[in-house]
């Protein structure tokens, strides 16, 4: 079977390197921005050339937090005309990154028969995890999309990669969005990937306590019914225990069909939950758990950690191996995990493949 190496992540690596305002904004500026300490747009571009060194064949555009009312928001602009128009304006330049990226690489190593590949980001509108603050409407949930969807497909991005997902309602939003521009017939409509952020102590739902097998089951359905090219469905932003737990499930969802399992985990000690926990004290275990629930879960030992907290490569290697066996064949990395973990995670893998 051919595993796809998906990057690792980016807001956290950025952070590592000095661009980071606490709220990962910065990083997402920092696609079109110089500053008094050197140009930040080489600093994206650097990280997805590590990314793309390590092994990786996609690599993800820098807009995670581009989104219109995060624009507001975080004061950028004023109006809901003027967040969509700056929005715009900040994807279009993470794609600039990730292609400029791809460029520099192939003319440092040479291009390779496996084309590098470039998948846009499509986040969630709202806080990540926090299922209750996403809006309840589909219908609500779409404009926003169209917008981010649409800006991505102008800027003719290689795959659509809708991520952390935490409610079905959101995949929905994207998908019908999707299928909105696809009836125009402006835009060619490239492979979907759909992933969902699910519990780290209860693998088997979604962050909003839908069942995660439920969830799937709509989204390949919906897709289906509206004609969409639906590639992959996934788990990420969880434990990699939680995610290898997950995998049979999407195996299972996808049986009889050509769609992919895509996984990728979080690669610090202190889980999403432990961290949603402590943010959110009237938390009555649907949005969050306590970390003594939360490490029932795993079977980690000290040694797998850094003095930092950080998962080790070959540790985090080792999970992705997993991943591979349960029936993934999409594997990349998520919070915490660094361009060293997406290396030995290519390394693992290409050795699994030759044994």
């Amino acid at each position: 079977q051919i595993i796809t190496i998906l990057d690792g992540g980016l807001g956290h690596e950025l952070k590592l390197r000095g661009i980071s305002d606490g709220t990962f904004l910065a990083g997402v500026l920092a696609n079109e921005e110089n500053c008094g300490t050197g140009d930040n747009k080489d600093t994206v571009e650097s990280i997805h050339m590590d990314y793309l060194a390590a092994g990786c064949d996609v690599i993800t555009t820098n807009s995670f937090v581009a989104v219109p009312q995060r624009m507001i928001e975080c004061g950028l602009v004023t109006n809901e005309a003027n967040s969509n128009s700056r929005a715009s304006e900040l994807i279009r330049a993470s794609v600039d990154r990730a292609r400029a990226a791809i460029i520099k690489y192939e003319k440092e190593v040479g291009k390779n028969k496996k084309k590098k590949l470039i998948a846009g980001c499509v986040p969630p509108l709202t806080e990540c995890y926090f299922s209750r603050k996403v809006p309840t409407s589909v219908n609500d949930l779409m404009p926003e999309y169209t917008t981010i969807v649409s800006t991505l497909l102008d800027c003719k991005v290689d795959i659509l990669l809708a991520e952390t997902l935490s409610t079905t309602r959101e995949a929905l939003a994207i998908l019908r969005s999707v299928s909105g521009i696809q009836k125009m017939g402006t835009h060619h409509i490239p492979p979907l990937w759909i992933s969902f952020t699910i519990h780290d102590d209860r693998p088997t739902k979604l962050r909003s306590d839908e069942p995660l097998d439920t969830a799937c089951q709509n989204i390949i359905q919906e897709a289906s019914s509206l004609d969409l090219p639906l590639e992959a469905i996934g788990v990420n932003c969880a434990t990699p225990n939680a995610i290898s737990s997950a995998v049979p499930i999407l195996t299972k969802m996808v049986e009889g069909t050509n769609i992919k399992v895509c996984a990728y985990g979080n690669c610090f000690r202190t889980t999403t939950s432990e961290w949603i926990h402590s943010l959110d004290e009237d938390s009555k275990g649907g949005e969050g758990s306590f970390a003594t629930d939360v490490m029932k879960q795993t079977t980690y030992c000290a040694e797998d950690f850094d003095k930092e907290g950080y998962l080790l490569p070959d540790a985090y290697a080792k999970f992705a191996s997993e991943f591979v066996q349960k029936g993934a064949t999409i594997i990349g990395g998520c919070c915490g995990s660094r361009p060293k973990h997406m290396y030995k995670v290519a390394s693992a893998l290409k050795h699994d493949q030759e044994s």
